[in-house]
């Protein structure tokens, strides 16, 4: 068997930058959309399709791309993905109106689902299983550092020289990567080059995931009435009972149905979407409670909402190293129970909470998240053979946006339907506030209960299967 542990810091370097891109580039845009929806005319709903239509872009393509890696190779995911990302990112800085904004959101996402889809993979390819954890904690360093530097650079090339350079920023990276993947990786093979991508069930998978998410952010943003959005969501259920019976045929199938028979991948995706549907929640309703309960200004939320990826940017590695060094699974289920801790905390939160019972719960749910990813991805990735190992990734790539996704769907639904319940009954606003922000996280510490069910019986993997062999 071919040796391809002599690449493993030129993959560090590329799925770095990439990874590292891309979570960037979806943190700080969130401070430029005040100024594009005054500069371009146009409203604040309007404007929200700039995320919109990036995040459906990339969700829609995740597994497609990740089966693709398989047959074309890393190189060509990676080429192309900085490429077409490159271009999108341009497009979006000379913009002349939303519409042309939006389009060029569609074609950056394109790009970044190449990028996103595979990294996992990647690093499995060319680490060997002891080291694995150690190199994946890296690409979590990067995430952390990402959403950290996101919001205060966005700030702070606005006020330099416009919203426009929040794109522009990405075209010498993008170029950097270009130049990187050509020099590093050329020369690693395809996992699988006679993969046969199967395109009826690559196009059901890619428009039921589509409906879906379109589905849960039009009704939780009120814009669908519930008729309109249970309609969306049986065709979208349609649409996946297609791609499982062309799953099972070997002529049109995309990733085969054997990955999903396999018991330690099913558990261990589980409990990472759970995780992901109970962080949103914070990142969701945090800024509301900091703003309108503790009447914070925007820039020190922004500091509070600072301290979970710096957790995760500085623990990262040591998750990485224990993961090597004992059973993933249980390092990844302790991860889970401290982030139940924190929960518990964060749901204690009212109006008198001092500084330090802001902070506490943020460090707890930082730090446990820190200590269940690396070792999670890493044990999913070592129970996969090495020719499913670009299908694992664009699956865990798409969990991984499905659980932000019904996270923010969730959260907000919840908060709404119980204030407006608490309200009706004769309560004052601000009670009815944080009575409302409680049930929130009632339900999810019991949603990271079930994340921690998922982890217990998940079972085992030996070091010795690292997703290298077939």
């Amino acid at each position: 068997m071919e040796d391809f542990s002599r690449y493993k810091r030129k993959s560090l370097i590329i799925t770095g930058l990439g990874t590292f891109m891309g979570t960037l580039d979806a943190s700080i845009i969130n401070v430029s959309l005040p100024t594009i929806s005054r500069d371009l005319g146009t409203t604040i709903s309007m404007v929200g399709w700039v995320i919109l239509s990036y995040s459906i872009a990339v969700f829609s393509l995740l597994m497609l791309f990740g089966a693709l890696s398989e047959k074309k190779g890393f190189y060509f995911s990676y080429k192309y993905g900085y490429l077409i990302f490159l271009l999108g990112s341009v497009l979006c800085g000379l913009s002349i109106n939303i519409y042309m904004l939006i389009i060029s959101r569609v074609i950056q996402g394109v790009g970044a689902a190449l990028l996103i889809s595979i990294g996992p993979a990647l690093i499995t390819r060319s680490f060997p299983a002891s080291e694995r954890g150690r190199g994946l904690s890296v690409i979590s360093m990067l995430v952390y550092a990402g959403l950290m530097l996101g919001p205060p650079m966005g700030g702070f090339l606005i006020a330099l020289g416009g919203w426009r350079w929040i794109f522009f920023v990405n075209v010498p990276v993008s170029i950097l990567g270009v130049y990187f993947t050509i020099r590093y990786i050329r020369n690693i093979p395809a996992i699988e080059p006679g993969k046969k991508i199967g395109a009826p069930g690559s196009i059901s998978l890619s428009l039921g995931l589509l409906a879906l998410m379109f589905a849960l952010l039009m009704f939780s943003r009120g814009i669908l009435d519930t008729a309109y959005s249970s309609g969306i969501l049986l065709f979208s259920i349609i649409l996946f009972g297609f791609f499982f019976y062309f799953e099972n045929n070997p002529k049109t199938q995309l990733i085969g149905v054997s990955i999903f028979k396999n018991r330690h991948f099913i558990f261990a995706g589980g409990a990472m979407l759970l995780i992901f549907i109970a962080l949103i929640a914070v990142t969701i309703l945090m800024p509301f409670y900091l703003e309108q309960v503790k009447m914070y200004r925007p820039e020190q939320v922004g500091l509070f909402l600072m301290i979970t990826p710096v957790c995760g940017f500085f623990l990262a590695p040591a998750a990485g190293y224990l993961s090597d060094k004992f059973r993933a699974s249980l390092i990844a289920t302790l991860g889970a129970a401290i982030m139940i801790i924190g929960y518990y905390f964060i749901r204690q939160l009212n109006a008198q909470t001092s500084l330090t019972g802001i902070i506490l719960p943020l460090v707890l749910i930082g730090t446990g998240m820190a200590i269940f990813s690396t070792p999670n991805t890493s044990s999913i990735m070592g129970s996969v053979t090495k020719y499913q190992l670009g299908s694992a990734s664009g699956i865990l790539a798409t969990l991984r946006t499905l659980g932000i996704t019904l996270g923010a769907g969730f959260a907000i639904g919840i908060f709404s339907y119980y204030k407006k319940m608490y309200i009706q009954d004769g309560m004052a606003e601000a009670k009815a506030f944080i009575k409302a922000y409680n049930s929130v996280y009632d339900i999810t510490i019991f949603v990271l209960l079930l994340a921690v069910l998922f982890s217990l019986v998940r079972g085992n993997t030996k070091k010795s299967k690292p997703g290298l062999e077939s």
